[in-house]
């Protein structure tokens, strides 16, 4: 994460462009206010602090030694010597606009619009460039970045060598991402002082934002070699550094900046992200977990350190970190995405389930969430909900590769195949590799609604009735008993219900017609004993679907020819023909099925489950 520091609002005059309130303040405090305009900040704050030392009642002397205090970030500081001014000309709008951007800097929000208002009292008929720069700070205060720029522009049509107005201009373009205009400011405020290291910087986070990243680094570096104590340029370019993949510097950078903000947790886990691309992950750690001691309450840097922990497989500890994140912040998103991650490679999809609705719940325009959710509901066969998923996925990020394959496999399990290659062909184009494979040409298909769980096992719940049933096969006009066969009940379920209407549209030789996994484990099964009879106990009222996959060998015999004897009786030839019985087994597999409805509890159901009608198969 790169830094956007404040623009510093410094006065900035030109000499025959004073306010009439700055007329008699003396030439040399009219030369500080022109080496402030030249941007010679700290030669501008030598002579006012002289003017001060010979007139301490020189409020223009006050307010530009001020303005050189924001500029080093002594903040309090330059809230007293621009209070001072104010106290000296209570009713001068330029200094009541610097005050109130002083107090607007240091988040003193009440105050600062309060004098924002007063300043723009005060500067109802500006006619400098600095009355309107003035004011344009006021209006930037007040959070009118119209009329900020309106006044920004007057200024610099007054004075167009007021660098101060054109670099805040500029940054008003870059906030707006009219970043042709903001680099137009940025140039021209550079052009007129090369050395001016702010519009150096901002230019330097434009072209970071547009990944030209050596011209990035040749800004920030401008910026340091001018005024090596500008912490944003060298943590800047340490990203910039970082995103090159050029380690070392990267790491060197963010040590410049922590010599100058050593309690800066932010570096700390930035420099734990050079570790961590590199696979350093203990090295990562460390620095994870000094940005979690300077700020134990952020809870990012737990989210970071956790996902170290998930490198290296330590799986408990991840999770641990995202959930202390969560505790600290339940509104921090990465934290549910990446524990949500660990539940989801765990098989834990009722739980990381819980997480990625969480995740569209804080955002509803977070495709990963949607993505990943997808995935829970794949996983476990409710095609549908995993279609919908995908759909959003998409529509929130359609370069999203992932979810256009993924929902590929989804409506080829419904048998939509023609949307399936639509999304195959977008996965393709979008990148993804399409691998030849081989296989069977028989398609595997499922039901389009999602299996209720809750509703199946309300239905197995216990009550007192009783189906008692024989099942038996008739080949060849013989007949098998189903003896030691597995028969499995379900429920009658409105997703069973859908699923059979589809196996008797869609079933052939070419399509397989299934119910998922989770629909199969809830059911009730039994055995056939020798003679196919079996029973279910405990049942309340409710209808049933009972199966039984009756698969037996048949035996059968065969005559075999193996040779032939030809004798002469005189005229009469005779052949004979000699063979013997050979037995053998054919397989055989028949699915019986039937619906049984329980109306009262404590019924006691006899049922039979047969080929066609066998009468011996009754129960």
């Amino acid at each position: 994460m790169m830094r956007t520091s404040f623009l510093l609002f410094l006065i900035l005059i030109t000499t025959g462009l004073f306010s009439p309130s700055f007329a008699q303040s003396g030439s040399n405090a009219d030369l500080a206010v022109s080496q402030l305009l030249e941007g010679n900040f700290q030669l501008a704050k030598k002579t006012a602090n002289d003017v001060i030392n010979n007139d301490k009642n020189n409020g223009l002397a006050y307010a530009v030694h001020g303005a050189g205090e924001i500029f080093d970030n002594r903040m309090t500081a330059a809230q007293a010597d621009l209070e001072r001014a104010v106290k000296i000309s209570p009713d001068n709008g330029v200094y009541n606009a610097l005050l109130a951007d002083c107090y607007w800097i240091q988040n003193n929000t009440a105050t600062a619009k309060k004098t924002a208002e007063k300043a723009l009292g005060l500067l109802r008929a500006p006619k400098t460039s600095l009355d309107y720069f003035a004011r344009a700070l006021a209006a930037m205060v007040l959070e009118k970045p119209d009329d900020a720029l309106a006044d920004y522009s007057k200024a610099i049509e007054l004075n167009p060598r007021n660098v101060r107005a054109i670099a805040k201009r500029g940054l008003i373009y870059n906030n707006r991402k009219q970043l042709d205009l903001a680099l137009a400011d940025f140039n021209k405020a550079i052009e007129l002082n090369p050395r001016f290291v702010v519009s150096l910087y901002y230019r330097g986070n434009i072209y970071l934002n547009q990944q030209k990243r050596e011209l990035a680094i040749a800004d920030y570096t401008k910026v340091v070699e001018t005024d090596p104590t500008y912490a944003d340029a060298w943590f800047n370019r340490a990203v910039a550094y970082k995103q090159l993949s050029k380690f070392d510097q990267a790491l060197a950078d963010y040590a410049k900046y922590l010599q100058l903000y050593p309690k800066d947790y932010d570096a700390y886990n930035n420099r734990g992200h050079v570790y961590y691309v590199q696979e350093k992950y203990d090295d990562a750690i460390v620095e994870y977990s000094k940005a979690i001691e300077l700020a134990p309450k952020v809870s990012i840097s737990y989210v970071f350190r956790g996902n170290c922990y998930g490198r290296k497989d330590q799986v408990e500890a991840a999770i641990r970190e995202h959930t202390r994140a969560i505790e600290i912040d339940p509104k921090q998103i990465e934290a549910y995405i990446q524990r949500g991650h660990l539940l989801y490679r765990s098989k834990m999809l009722a739980e990381a389930n819980k997480d990625y609705t969480k995740v569209v719940e804080l955002d509803p325009k977070n495709p990963t969430g949607y993505l990943y959710l997808g995935f829970i509901h794949h996983d476990k066969q409710h095609f549908q909900e995993a279609i919908t998923n995908y759909s959003k996925s998409i529509e929130l990020d359609p370069k999203n590769m992932y979810a256009y394959q993924n929902r590929a496999e989804a409506y080829d399990a419904i048998g939509n195949s023609k949307l399936a290659d639509l999304d195959r062909k977008q996965f393709a184009d979008l990148g993804g590799q399409l691998n030849a494979s081989g296989g069977t040409t028989r398609k595997s298909i499922f039901p389009l609604g999602s299996f209720d769980p809750a509703l199946a096992k309300a239905a197995l719940s216990r009550g007192l009735s009783t189906i008692r049933g024989k099942a038996c096969t008739k080949v060849d006009g013989l007949i098998f008993n189903a003896s030691g066969v597995k028969v499995v009940l379900y429920p009658v379920t409105p997703y069973l219900e859908e699923w059979y209407d589809l196996r008797e549209k869609k079933e052939g030789k070419k399509t397989g017609v299934y119910m998922s996994n989770e629909a199969n484990d809830y059911v009730i099964e039994a055995y056939a004993d020798s003679e196919g009879r079996f029973e279910f106990r405990g049942l309340k009222p409710g209808k049933y679907f009972i199966q039984v996959i009756h698969s037996f060998n048949q035996l059968k015999t065969s005559r075999i020819y193996t040779g032939s004897d030809v004798s002469q009786n005189g005229p009469v030839r005779t052949t004979t023909n000699y063979y013997y019985d050979q037995d053998y087994t054919v397989a055989r597999a028949k699915r019986l099925e039937k619906f049984v409805e329980i109306k009262e509890d404590g019924e006691n159901k006899k049922i039979t489950m047969a080929n066609g009608l066998i009468k011996s198969c009754t129960f």
